[in-house]
């Protein structure tokens, strides 16, 4: 046998198993970035079903009272519903001992199954302020010259302290995302 046909045969170098393997490393790293993303932003769907859902729970009681429902007990937006502090876990949506579950009854919302967020609703009569839903951006909503109501679902998916926000009122058929990958 020859020198040449012996160095053919013998495989590959260490440096090129280690290049093979770092780019493979990296590849791996980006998929599970771009999934973990994926799956986040994903969740956000729950939160534009149940807003679509209290949207319209709001206006039939509006319909019905020619009023929109103070949902929240609290200050602002203040307890979500069904958890207070809505962690990197889902809850149970009926939740009597919450303090707001008459009133979430009331409205006649529901889900088909826990949920990742958590709710508030703050309403009000022509003239009343509407209290800051606490968002990085400023939302401006103007002067109300009827009644009104602004929902806000907030999540935290990884535990961070960094919450997925996600904002609808009735004087818009905008919603605004906060965060949603988060």
């Amino acid at each position: 046998m020859s020198v040449r046909s012996k160095t053919s045969e013998r495989g590959f170098t260490l440096v090129e198993m280690l290049t093979v393997v770092a780019m493979v490393g990296v590849l791996a790293t980006l998929a599970v970035y771009g999934v973990r993303k994926y799956i986040f932003a994903s969740k956000s769907s729950e939160a534009l079903t149940m807003i679509n859902s209290i949207k319209a729970a709001e206006e039939t009681y509006k319909d019905e009272t020619f009023a929109y429902l103070d949902v929240s007990s609290g200050a602002g937006y203040t307890p979500l519903y069904p958890s207070t502090a809505p962690a990197d876990h889902k809850t149970a949506w009926l939740n009597p001992t919450h303090t707001d579950f008459a009133n979430w009854r009331r409205l006649g919302v529901d889900a088909n199954g826990p949920v990742a967020f958590g709710y508030a609703v703050a309403a009000g009569a022509a003239g009343a302020s509407i209290p800051s839903p606490s968002t990085t951006a400023n939302l401006n909503f103007p002067t109300p010259v009827e009644p009104w109501y602004v929902i806000r679902a907030q999540a935290d998916h990884n535990a961070d302290g960094v919450n997925s926000v996600i904002v609808a009122s009735s004087f818009t058929r905008e919603v605004y995302v906060e965060n949603d990958s988060e």
